[in-house]
């Protein structure tokens, strides 16, 4: 679960909805490494797949894509991607 305010932490699934019309939603699931403190936050992430935009990434508006919406918390990643990410077990 998020922590208590709602807030990701390390080791969760969550997934940005990114809307920019008049083009579809672009929507990118990701796995939460890190999240910095403070009230604007960012998160180091990791997205899967293979091409550009997956990978290790870091993020600096995550607390601004929360505050609108466009993030949703999917659940906790499985055991194997938190051992291939070196994450706590959950």
């Amino acid at each position: 679960m998020p922590t208590p305010g709602g807030l990701p932490k390390a080791g969760e699934v969550w997934e940005r909805t990114f809307s920019q019309p008049p083009a579809e939603p672009v929507v990118t699931r990701f796995v939460v490494l890190d999240r910095t403190g403070g009230d604007y936050w960012a998160l180091r992430v990791w997205v899967p797949g293979k091409g550009p935009g997956t990978g290790r990434q870091l993020w600096v508006d995550p607390a601004y894509w929360l505050q609108r919406g466009e993030l949703a918390y999917i659940g906790p990643a499985g055991p194997k991607t938190r051992a291939m990410l070196h994450l706590p077990p959950g």
